[in-house]
């Protein structure tokens, strides 16, 4: 699939500010949340996040939203019910960090990632609807990332 040049500027400016980000975010923050509750909090999102990656297969990933030319749908595993597992797993496991080290500025950031990662995903479905004749009525059966919410 072949971007247009404001796709691309679009692509590649989601993209970024999502990896730096959590890169500053992960090196501000302390990586393991305060107590038992928000550790297991945590480490479902991760648990997510490996069973979204082994459903999606690693050589399919693609950080960036463009689908890749020989991209698939999938519609298995937690993408039976969530478009964006992947996205729900960065959310659950980033959460616990702001809620058991709370700081203000922290706080801040973490929202702007989220609004980051909400038109980041917004674009993506963009493209894949474009992509894939099926994703429309897919996204009439799921959940975007959170379910029965968004």
């Amino acid at each position: 699939m072949e971007l247009n040049q404001r796709e691309k500027i679009i692509n590649l400016i989601v993209t970024l500010i999502q990896y730096i980000g959590f890169a500053v975010f992960l090196y501000w923050s302390p990586w393991k949340a305060k107590g038992i509750f928000w550790q297991g909090v945590e480490l479902l999102g991760i648990a997510l996040a490996v069973w979204a990656i082994a459903v999606m297969q690693q050589g399919k990933i693609n950080i960036a939203p463009q689908p890749r030319s020989q991209a698939i749908l999938i519609k298995a595993g937690p993408y039976a019910l969530i478009r964006h597992p992947m996205y729900t797993s960065i959310i659950i496991a980033i959460t616990p960090l702001i809620i058991s080290y709370w700081d203000p500025y922290r706080f801040a950031f973490l929202l702007f990632l989220y609004i980051n990662l909400i038109v980041k995903l917004l674009f993506e479905e963009s493209l894949l609807l474009k992509f894939f004749p099926e994703y429309k009525n897919y996204m009439k059966k799921t959940w975007r990332i959170i379910p029965y919410l968004f």
